[in-house]
């Protein structure tokens, strides 16, 4: 038995080694990972986006002032872009450990087509969760008047509609004087909170796999509080007490 660097806490010498994240070098649009290395992607790319969560509780948690909901919005849809091939990558790991697959191939992982319908899914998806819904009414204190995101939907299937040009859009100064709507700051705090709950759940999935398989990975998430937040709950944010 040795000591854990974060815990200090007696544990057991892992049986199967470290398992470490290796840079993509081929070029094209699929995904080829071997599927341990699949698991880890999950969990840096779930680290990754709790930063966003961070930053949007941080902007959250400022009164109104100029630019406020136009920079939260970017952060939720640069989330969002990012939720829908952390989401896709989570099925595709657990359809490979159900087919004693070595390797996790996803075809057109990083084609822009494949992204805006992967992000269309996801809207599908989180829209249904029961959780959400409760969570929501939680912190609204009533029934949401609606769950189904259908401002972002609209946005998403209109044409031409990606993450990049609408978040282009979003934040550079417009000199065509457009005035398109940004959704209502009720709206963008169901999706952060769809996409929270989504994403806390991907890193304690990806864990638990690391876990289950006594890889060797220094890992632990903390939170930590101050008096409010975008929900009006204490905690404040996550942090990492240890790079992977």
């Amino acid at each position: 038995m040795e000591k854990c660097a974060i815990c200090n806490t007696d544990q057991a010498l892992p049986r199967t080694g470290s398992v470490r994240i290796t840079a993509l070098k081929e070029e094209g649009p699929d995904l080829r990972l071997e599927i341990n290395e699949a698991h880890l992607r999950i969990l840096d790319m779930s680290v990754h986006l709790l930063g966003y969560v961070n930053a949007y509780r941080a902007l959250s948690e400022l009164p109104e002032y100029l630019g406020r909901r136009r920079t939260r919005y970017g952060l939720v849809l640069v989330m969002l872009d990012e939720l829908a091939s952390l989401m896709e990558l989570m099925k595709e790991c657990e359809k490979g450990v159900t087919e004693h697959s070595s390797e996790v191939l996803i075809e057109g992982f990083f084609s822009p087509q494949r992204k805006q319908e992967g992000m269309d899914r996801v809207l599908e998806e989180i829209g249904k969760s029961e959780i959400l819904f409760m969570k929501v009414k939680k912190n609204l204190g009533r029934e949401p008047s609606s769950i189904d995101f259908t401002f972002f939907k609209d946005q998403f299937r209109s044409p031409g509609g990606n993450t990049y040009p609408m978040l282009e859009k979003v934040l550079r100064y417009d000199w065509r004087c457009g005035c398109d709507a940004l959704p209502s700051d009720e709206e963008m705090d169901m999706l952060f909170t769809a996409i929270e709950l989504n994403v806390r759940a991907a890193a304690e999935f990806s864990h638990q796999w690391a876990m289950a398989n006594e890889y060797d990975i220094d890992f632990r998430l903390e939170t930590r509080y101050c008096k409010d937040g975008v929900d009006k709950r204490k905690e404040k944010g996550y942090w990492v007490t240890a790079p992977l």
